[in-house]
């Protein structure tokens, strides 16, 4: 079982259909995230991000037994899993930065989305939370 990964801003419209009205999609796919805990300075805070809806038991929606049913167009935060220690952090670096610089700016999608699904209740757990909450089973 695995928990959903976070977008970078990128991803987001990798995986929105063109088509679609972006904000009926995100309420039907994804949650905001309180994001992950940063450390600037010597003070901790988070990085807000976005994420894949889950499931009842707390692992992604596009977990299935066989793996990720869209691993193609896999978040940043899945694709990059398990990349090597020291490669992951490099790029987990790069991949909040992204949606930090994004978050900042009210005009984005990623930025108006995740306000627009934080607003709604749809809202995933700190990430912190959901690990300890799916170790626990």
């Amino acid at each position: 079982m695995f928990m959903p990964g976070f977008l970078i801003p990128a991803y987001l419209e990798r995986l929105m259909p063109v088509d679609v009205n972006p904000f009926v999609w995100a309420e039907q796919n994804l949650l905001a995230s309180p994001g992950a805990l940063v450390m600037s300075g010597g003070q901790l805070y988070r990085v807000p991000t976005l994420v894949p809806a889950k499931k009842e038991d707390g692992s992604c929606i596009h977990y299935q037994q066989r793996g990720c049913a869209i691993w193609e167009n896999s978040p940043f935060g899945c694709a990059f899993f398990g990349c090597g220690a020291q490669d992951e952090d490099k790029m987990s670096n790069k991949g909040i930065m992204a949606v930090y610089r994004a978050h900042g700016d009210p005009a984005s999608l990623y930025h108006r989305v995740w306000s627009y699904l934080w607003a709604a209740g749809k809202q995933q757990d700190a990430p912190e939370v959901s690990r300890e909450r799916m170790a626990a089973r």
